[in-house]
């Protein structure tokens, strides 16, 4: 990962940190570049202001040592994924050249602000990379390598055709647990964090390790040569 370049979205403040933050600690201590797009300031939330849920996202971005920006949207709850707004994220694309993108899942049973994020980014992935896309032509375009999906919430996962990526996070735990902690507002009144690294303990059991983050991908993936392979490995049991 020393030199790759991630783009991780979120539809709220602590998205990301939930959803795929073990992966994104495992990535940046390996040299990785993080950036954190947001859409929206937590607006509509119960617990946490604006301003408080943005100084949140930021203290878990210096624990990544991550650039933390925020896409101007209706809000939470009113993110929708309308051409402007997809355009405007493949403008970010564009600008970062991520060899990785990370968002939420697009399953149904979920805050609608995931669903729009999860296709804001599948079409702006794409507008990216198209050469002569309308509204982008002053930027220049990229084909990020890999586009992958974070679960957030406990209502489901991606759909069947999605296909699965286990991350043995083990080693990231106690980190991962901090870097959620910063969003005190949240974790406070509702137990988040329990949430989480419970599912991450189930996706370990399944393939052999203390604790694994699973990501999805909307395509199969391509081994460039078996050199590829040679770091994968089967569960043990």
């Amino acid at each position: 990962m020393n030199g790759k370049r991630i783009l991780a979205v979120g539809a709220h403040p602590d998205d990301i940190e939930f959803g795929c933050g073990g992966f994104l600690l495992d990535a940046a201590a390996q040299g990785a570049a993080i950036v954190m797009t947001v859409l929206s300031h937590g607006e509509a939330g119960t617990y946490g202001d604006p301003a408080t849920r943005k100084s949140e996202a930021q203290a878990a971005a210096n624990m990544l040592n991550a650039k933390l920006e925020f896409l101007p949207t209706e809000g939470d709850t009113c993110i929708r994924a309308t051409l402007e707004l997809t355009r405007r994220m493949a403008i970010r694309i564009r600008r970062h050249q991520p060899d990785i993108v990370l968002a939420p899942s697009g399953h149904l049973n979920q805050h609608p602000d995931h669903r729009e994020v999860n296709q804001i980014v599948r079409d702006a992935t794409r507008l990216a990379r198209y050469g002569n896309t309308p509204g982008l032509e002053d930027s220049t375009p990229h084909a990020a390598s890999l586009v992958l999906f974070y679960d957030i919430s406990s209502g489901g996962a991606a759909n069947a055709d999605s296909y699965s990526i286990f991350v043995d996070i083990s080693s990231q735990v106690e980190a991962w647990t901090e870097l959620m902690k910063c969003h005190a507002t949240q974790v406070a009144n509702m137990d988040y964090i329990d949430l989480q690294l419970s599912r991450a303990r189930v996706n370990g059991i399944q393939v052999g390790v203390y604790s694994a983050q699973r990501l999805y991908s909307e395509s199969p993936l391509l081994a460039s040569s078996v050199t590829d392979l040679s770091v994968l490995r089967s569960q043990r049991f």
